[in-house]
């Protein structure tokens, strides 16, 4: 079974730690848009405490990308895990991932 928590801290940074997979996607989802849908300004999302994640972690990324959108918001991404950075160079999607990386810089 895996095993992921998501916290927003008083800065409204949104950190998400442990498994990220398909077991654990349900709950991280519905935290990631609970917080688009609450905050202010940029979604800062910190990845620093993400042990493994898969192909669903990209998924989540892309979903809370569109829910930000949806609500007027940027998502900006802290600490995205290798493995996260090589299954979006496969899916193309390298670019854009660095792309919102950068933007936390801004």
């Amino acid at each position: 079974m895996s095993n992921a928590s998501l916290q927003v801290d008083a800065e409204g940074v949104v950190r998400l730690a442990g498994v990220i997979d398909f077991d654990s996607a349900g709950p991280v989802r519905d935290g990631l848009q609970q917080a688009a849908a609450e905050g202010q300004g940029p979604l800062v999302l910190d990845m620093s405490g993400v042990t493994q994640a898969n192909s669903v972690g990209l998924s989540l990324i892309l979903r809370a990308a569109e829910c930000c959108q949806q609500q007027g918001r940027e998502l900006r991404l802290r600490s995205v895990p290798d493995g996260l950075q090589s299954i979006a160079r496969v899916c193309g999607l390298d670019a854009w991932l660095s792309d919102v990386e950068r933007a936390r810089d801004n």
